[in-house]
């Protein structure tokens, strides 16, 4: 009997050892599994994805399994588990191997700044806690931002605003371009140098735009509010751009009695009085004055050169015009020319060449000096 009880307790210290031989083992094989990313948290701006890779390692002797799984930040982030580009949602491992798997996130576009956590769960390999950090705040809309909206010039100015257009939405844009400028102005929009009407623009991406805008002759001096627009059928986006007139420039070049036409002899002079008006509302500067006269023509101004002109008021100018002394009687035109960096103007003076009244006499001489002569030819021979 005693040898009968040693017996049983013989054999129940033996199952109590191999019981905590396979509660050891099972320790080892749970502990020998793991779940790895180099980079736990990182940062990203709306509308942007963010890719991890994770390695499931299994150091332990037995083939382990997993179900993945992850717990969602919000309702509009986008999650997708992958392997071999195949969507992937449970993973098996072989002992003393590893297998990799895709973890990427797309942030929202319409999201706060700040820190988010996330979590992926991997069954007997634990889970993997990751942070993301959201750079700006974001909105789910288009912008449209100029680099500077108000600009100041002249009415012979050329304003030039620098844009931003940007597509804060989940898919791809195309937006059409339109400007409600003033009557008489133009507005040309422009992209890499090259002129457009509309734009594509990828998700969370921006394009550099460039506005000109022209105003009209008779711009007067005033603030202009210019309202743009980029738009299509589900988003839109505005801004109003400013242009400031300060001035207009205006300039008149005629003759003090606005008569256009002058006579003059062949190889004579005629003095012209012209005036150089300021016509507009800003000071002109250094207006010079200069023609295009016909062949062998000469024209000369007195003086030459006006400093300045202030708006309203007018510079006298002598012209004087030399004509050729072989031009033939009719009718010649001499353009003159009253210029400043600002501003032009022009004028044609119709120029009437008479033949010289000593020229004249000295034909009738040699025609009464022909007669004269046939006369007495006549008388001498015609006695014979």
């Amino acid at each position: 009997m005693f040898k009968t009880v040693r017996n049983k307790m013989a054999a129940l210290a033996l199952a109590l050892c191999l019981g905590t031989l396979a509660v050891s083992a099972s320790a080892f094989a749970a502990g020998g599994v793991k779940l790895y990313t180099p980079y736990t948290s990182l940062s990203a701006a709306p509308g942007e994805t963010l890719s991890y890779d994770v390695e499931l390692i299994n150091d332990g002797d037995s083939i382990q399994t997993a179900d993945l799984s992850y717990e969602p930040i919000g309702t509009n982030w986008t999650t997708d588990l992958s392997a071999g580009g195949h969507p992937i949602r449970q993973v098996s491992v072989k002992p003393g191997e590893s297998q990799n798997v895709n973890l990427t996130i797309q942030v929202p576009y319409e999201v706060n700044k700040g820190d988010y956590a996330f979590r992926l769960n991997a069954g007997t390999f634990g889970a993997l806690n990751l942070k993301i950090n959201v750079t700006e705040q974001g909105t789910y809309k288009t912008e449209l931002t100029a680099e500077q909206p108000n600009m100041q010039g002249n009415s012979d100015s050329t304003f030039t605003y620098n844009l931003t257009l940007s597509n804060r939405t989940a898919s791809k844009q195309q937006y059409a371009l339109s400007a409600d400028a003033p009557d008489g102005w133009t507005a040309q929009f422009a992209v890499s140098g090259s002129n457009v009407t509309s734009v594509d623009i990828d998700p969370n991406g921006s394009q550099a735009i460039t506005l000109t805008l022209t105003p009209s002759d008779k711009a007067t001096a005033q603030t202009y509010d210019i309202p743009i627009q980029a738009s299509n059928s589900s988003t839109n986006a505005k801004a109003t751009m400013q242009a400031v007139i300060t001035g207009t420039y205006g300039l008149n070049l005629t003759t003090s009695d606005q008569r256009l036409s002058a006579d003059v002899t062949a190889g004579g002079k005629k003095n012209l009085e012209m005036v150089v008006q300021n016509t507009g509302s800003s000071e002109l500067s250094n207006v010079s004055l200069t023609s295009t006269a016909p062949t062998d023509w000469e024209v000369t101004f007195e003086p030459k050169t006006i400093a300045s002109i202030k708006p309203g008021e007018s510079v006298p100018v002598t012209a004087t015009i030399q004509s050729s002394g072989k031009s033939l009687s009719g009718d010649y035109v001499v353009g003159m020319t009253a210029q400043s960096s600002e501003k032009s103007a022009d004028a044609a003076i119709r120029v009437t060449v008479k033949t010289s009244v000593f020229w004249g006499w000295i034909g009738v001489v040699i025609i009464a000096a022909v007669l004269a002569g046939i006369y007495g030819l006549f008388r001498k021979y015609g006695r014979r």
